[in-house]
């Protein structure tokens, strides 16, 4: 856990970070482009201080998009920051400290739980929102915490940036809702901050677009020096019309920073069996990073090297809350001697893995700027500056990798990255944004020669969810409002379908153990209907089983309640038109008819259905 002087220490020492703070102080809204292991997710301990000791907010709300990310930033950077740290995600990681409604100093909240709560359904209640009483649930309280705080957007590029896959997945409902987000709030004049390191500079101008429709002036940070992408950045600022005074671009240039990360790269496009074959050489002398593209392959991987590698661990979203915790614990203890760390792309965002070796998938360049970001933390730093980071990029069919992410931009990175490859392994830089060096290119210059798949397109008259959302937030409309027009525009709020729990623990351990993993329910529906092997427990006229915990005034303790759905679980994914209308029908199909008092809705696997330490098998 980092104290308040080894944060302070840091922020003196980043120059982009002291930008950063001058900036808030004068009232502005910013844009921090930085490079992967920066310092800009501690700097959020630093602001809530400024904001408090100056009457500027009550506290901070520090927006991420995973789960794990959440458990992560809040044990490891920001508990004990300040009198009152918090959290907000579906783990319950310290439940005194959870704080659904944001009643803290300072809050770290998973991005689903911020969208939902701005949204005006609180997620401390969804239950009785979205599921079918008429209650509105006590929006106010959430939203006069987000009103009287700062919002900071880590991680950015992840939910504003490309073709984000979740799984095998695509994630595609939630540009335009996290769009009108920005906008609402820099319209309610809410100090709002954004972060990233790997944007293309059409998206980050986009976003600068759509925060300048706040009454504070905004700060573009970017910390990397007059190189390509500053350059195309300031071009893109320029055509918008956005070198007013409203809008100023700050280009630093960090020589500390930049001399302290100049690793020795070496990147190299290889076949899978290499790749392989040279994680068995290594992971009992030191840890190695794999990542791949989807849960499959990563498990495929992990069991291939269990038996060669002393340490090995797998991380992806289908474990359960307790073999994720386990993993991530064992992940620590790789990284503190040798083994093997197994990932899909959840790895992707803050995770600091402190390793020197990475063999990853092939994928668009933000994506494997990301994964090399994860690289070279803590005391690793100092032995890839004289040994090397090694980057090995698995040569894929684009074709193959499309079902992932965009095949065009796959194939467009192998063929960009094959170029650079061909004047030296030693060509691409990872992690600065700009580099001094002629023989070197950043990853910046590459990125900027692929095109972006999506973009922030406000201005369409044809984006009308975009209008809908922000109308709706600077609006005093209810959320039963919210769920008729998702309902008629067969959308969701959050980046996948409505997050549903399975239990993949005995029912014995209901409720005080229970085990279960959090998967999108379109995803799992749609698998148990169109599969003859099915995952779920089933009654002996093929219903599904439900279980519900609730509190019981007469026992006065929470309980568990096993119910039977009335009809075939293809019945009731047939009902289920949009997302946001789950909850309901679970309730409605089920002998259950109220939820009052319920806090927790699982769907129950069967025990062969999950195996432990690989997940759920689907």
């Amino acid at each position: 856990m980092l104290s308040i002087d080894s944060i302070d220490r840091l922020v003196e020492q980043r120059v982009g970070l002291l930008k950063a703070i001058e900036a808030f102080e004068k009232g502005r809204n910013i844009v921090l482009i930085a490079p992967t292991g920066y310092g800009k997710t501690v700097l959020s301990r630093r602001l809530v201080r400024v904001a408090r000791e100056r009457g500027m907010a009550s506290g901070l709300i520090h927006v991420v998009p995973y789960r794990a990310l959440v458990r992560q930033i809040y044990l490891e950077k920001f508990k004990g920051a300040c009198r009152s740290v918090g959290y907000q995600s579906l783990d319950d990681i310290d439940p005194e400290n959870k704080s659904p409604y944001y009643l803290r100093e300072l809050v770290v909240s998973t991005l689903d739980s911020f969208v939902y709560n701005l949204y005006r359904i609180p997620v401390a209640e969804m239950l009785k929102v979205v599921g079918g009483e008429y209650s509105l649930g006590h929006y106010y309280p959430v939203l006069a915490s987000i009103y009287t705080s700062v919002v900071v957007f880590d991680e950015a590029h992840i939910y504003l940036g490309t073709d984000l896959k979740a799984g095998d997945e695509v994630e595609r409902e939630s540009l335009e809702f996290v769009v009108a987000a920005l906008t609402s709030l820099a319209k309610l004049n809410v100090p709002v901050i954004v972060e990233t390191a790997t944007m293309h500079s059409d998206v980050i101008a986009d976003i600068v677009r759509v925060m300048s429709a706040s009454y504070r002036d905004l700060e573009l940070i970017y910390v990397g020096g007059k190189g390509i992408q500053a350059q195309s950045i300031e071009r893109r600022l320029q055509d918008l019309g956005a070198g007013s005074s409203k809008v100023k671009l700050n280009i630093v240039e960090d020589e500390e920073f930049y001399d302290e990360h100049s690793i020795k790269w070496i990147t190299k496009l290889v076949d899978e069996e290499l790749a392989l074959k040279h994680a068995r050489e290594l992971c009992n002398n030191e840890p190695i990073l794999i990542v791949r593209n989807t849960i499959s392959r990563a498990i495929k991987t992990y069991r291939e090297l269990t038996s060669v590698c002393n340490k090995a661990t797998l991380i992806h979203s289908l474990l359960s809350n307790y073999d994720r915790e386990w993993a991530l614990k064992l992940a620590g203890d790789i990284i503190k001697s040798s083994g093997v760390i197994v990932s899909t792309q959840v790895i992707e965002a803050g995770v600091e893995v402190r390793a020197r070796v990475l063999i990853t998938d092939l994928a668009p360049i933000e994506n494997l700027s990301q994964r090399a970001g994860r690289l070279c933390r803590g005391e690793k730093l100092g032995l890839c500056r004289e040994d090397g980071a090694e980057v090995y990029i698995i040569r894929g069919d684009p074709e193959k990798l499309a079902e992932v992410y965009n095949g065009e931009r796959v194939k467009a990175a192998m063929q960009l990255i094959g170029e650079e490859l061909s004047r030296g392994e030693h060509r691409i830089d990872w992690r600065l944004l700009a580099t001094k060096e002629q023989e070197k290119v950043s990853f910046t210059e590459i990125l900027e020669r692929s095109k972006p798949l999506r973009a922030i397109e406000t201005d369409n008259a044809l984006n009308n969810l975009y209008r809908i959302a922000t109308s709706y937030l600077l609006s005093d409309a209810t959320p039963k409002t919210l769920e008729k027009l998702l309902e008629g525009l067969r959308t969701s709020l959050t980046r996948t379908s409505l997050l549903v729990n399975v239990m993949v623990s005995p029912l014995k351990e209901c409720p005080g153990n229970i085990e279960f993993v959090t998967i999108d329910a379109s995803r799992l529906l749609g698998r148990e209907v169109s599969r003859s092997g099915k995952c779920l427990e089933y009654d002996d006229l093929e219903r599904p089983q439900i279980v519900f915990v609730y509190y019981s005034e007469d026992q006065d303790s929470f309980i568990c309640r096993e119910s039977s759905l009335n009809h075939s679980l293809r019945k009731l994914f047939s009902k289920v038109r949009d997302p946001s209308s789950f909850i309901k029908a679970l309730v409605n199909e089920s002998s259950i008819k109220t939820l009052q008092r319920v806090v927790g809705i699982y769907l129950k696997a069967k025990n062969r259905c999950y195996e432990r330490g690989l997940g759920l098998m689907l």
